[in-house]
């Protein structure tokens, strides 16, 4: 397989996945038991979890260790002032609330902007010269 195959491979199995994840709340969304609903929440916001830990924190660290640095410091200013973010952007979000779209449509926008974010931070060049 030639490497514009393994692209549109890379690009399509996500797309695919997060199509089909997506899809089912349609179907579900007025039969769903509201135990269910937490369940699958409740799992989202796990792995949410384990892909920050695992994809931003431990490699914070370890490029800490590798600099010769206080090797938490890093993480824990990054964890901190995420939570900030977060707090700022949910007071911005308030004042964009309308009768029209919301508060839910604008937590929408905007947690969907923040999780690209980092993403896109990890995959730029300037994360990739800083290790």
């Amino acid at each position: 397989m030639t490497g514009v195959l393994y692209s549109i491979a890379g690009i399509l199995i996500p797309f695919l996945g997060t199509s089909l994840g997506s899809s089912l709340v349609f179907f579900m969304k007025k039969d769903m038991n509201e135990k269910f609903r937490k369940l699958i929440v409740g799992f989202a916001a796990g792995v949410m979890i384990a892909a920050s830990v695992w994809s931003l924190i431990i490699p914070s660290v370890e490029m800490a260790e590798i600099q010769g640095k206080i090797a938490w410091i890093p993480a824990a200013i990054g964890v901190i002032s995420g939570v900030v973010f977060l707090l700022i952007i949910n007071k911005i979000a308030g004042k964009f609330e309308t009768k029209e779209n919301g508060k839910k449509l604008n937590m929408l926008m905007f947690s969907v902007t923040l999780h690209n974010i980092p993403e896109g931070l990890r995959q730029s060049r300037v994360y990739k010269c800083l290790r």
